[in-house]
Order: structure tokens, then C-alpha cells, then sequence
């Protein structure tokens, strides 16, 4: 389900590309799992913050993705994944409370689990402040939970730090590890259109499982 010749994309390395372009050079129903952390501006355009030269600055630099955009992106990853394949999809708090996945129809996804992220980092917000986002567990139908999800022991509630140094977006490695695991085969394709630090590819290398990916932002002095 690799990129085809010319498409531009290559396997297993980290890469600069446009997201939804590279699931468009992606053939149908090939990958078990794909992830999705959408760089928005959701909350910083809501909010207006005041403060983007301050802690919100390295992520108010990186490019942008619009709603429709990132809706394109998940129904595009609807069509690249097998049947009762996983999109791991990351929010933040007010994409999750405004239900901005609500706009994905049924057909494409079914929301089946929600896993809350803690960074043990204290962040903004008017009344409880931000410590971490969540990771939306959305499934290709048919549903099904067994058959593809083989460890039972990971917690809906998940502490772990990470170095911002490496990226503004980063994502907990060990959590992405644990899931990947859980949820694919060794010799698998995983999936990650918008992949920041690569966290993902860096997992997906150390179980056995191979990679496509890309992100807008990333250079060779990433």
C-alpha cells in the first residue's frame, strides 16, 4: 500500500509533504492503522491568547491545517485503511467538547474509544488549565474490538512527559508504542500524514512495522 513510483513519497524515512497529498498517492484499504495530529488553530483563533510570543509561540509558527482540511484528511484515511482498521486521532480539549468529529459521517468512522493524555505539564485555561490532549480512537467498520486490539492492559488515563525541545506538537512515544503494538502486526504499515517529531516512524522502527509519512514542516535540520 506503499506510495507508488512517482508519487514522491518514499518509505521509512522522514520526510517534508503535504498531508493530504500523501494519502491520495496511498492505495485503498491497505494499512491497519493510521494516525492523525492536525496542527490547528482552533483554540489559539477562539481564545486569542494575546500571547503567542510567548508560550504559545513555536506552535503558532507551524503551518496550519483548516477544519475542512483535516476533515479531508480523516475521510481520506478512511479509504487507505483495511476494514476495521484504527485512525488515532489527536485533540486537543476544545476540539473534543465542540465535537468537531461529529462532522466525520458514521459511514467513514465509528468513535470506539478516548484516551486522555496527561504531560504532568500545567498549561493554559480560564477555569481547569490544560495538562495534555486526547487521543481519539476512531475504527474503519465493521467494529469489531478482539480481533484487532491485543493488549488489554492499556489505561484511558496515561501519564508521560515529553521534551517540547524536540517538537512543539510532540506526542507521548511510549503510549504511541504500547497502541501500535496492540493494534498491528510486525511487517504492518503504519500511516502518519502530519508527523511532527516522527515519534510515530521511531515507534513503528522498533516493533518491526514499517512507515509512511510525512510532514509540512519537517527539514533535514528538523
Amino acid at each position: 500500500m506503499l506510495a507508488p513510483a512517482g508519487a514522491g513519497f518514499l518509505p521509512n524515512v522522514a520526510q517534508a509533504g503535504d498531508a493530504l497529498t500523501l494519502l491520495r498517492s496511498l492505495s485503498d484499504g491497505g494499512a491497519p492503522l493510521a494516525w492523525l495530529d492536525p496542527q490547528h488553530r482552533a483554540i489559539l483563533d477562539k481564545k486569542k491568547y494575546g500571547n503567542e510570543g510567548e508560550r504559545q509561540r513555536e506552535r503558532a509558527k507551524l503551518p496550519a491545517m483548516t477544519e475542512e482540511y483535516i476533515d479531508a484528511c480523516c475521510i481520506e484515511s478512511a479509504r487507505i485503511l483495511k476494514p476495521s482498521g484504527y485512525l488515532m486521532r489527536w485533540m486537543d480539549k476544545f476540539c473534543l467538547v465542540e465535537a468537531h468529529h461529529h462532522r466525520i459521517p458514521p459511514e467513514f468512522f465509528e468513535r470506539v474509544d478516548l484516551i486522555a493524555w496527561d504531560n504532568l505539564r500545567l498549561g493554559q485555561g480560564d477555569r481547569a488549565r490544560n495538562r495534555g490532549d486526547y487521543l481519539l480512537v476512531l475504527q474503519k467498520p465493521p467494529k469489531k474490538a478482539r480481533a484487532t486490539w491485543s493488549d488489554r492492559g492499556i489505561p484511558c488515563r496515561w501519564p508521560e512527559k515529553v521534551d517540547r525541545k524536540l517538537h512543539p506538537h510532540i506526542k507521548p512515544a511510549e503510549l504511541i508504542k504500547r497502541l501500535i503494538a496492540a493494534t498491528t502486526q510486525p511487517g504492518d504499515v503504519i500511516v502518519d500524514p502530519a508527523a511532527g517529531s516522527f515519534v510515530v516512524m521511531h515507534a513503528a522502527h522498533q516493533l518491526g512495522r514499517n512507515f509512511i509519512g510525512c510532514d509540512l514542516a519537517y527539514t533535514n535540520h528538523h
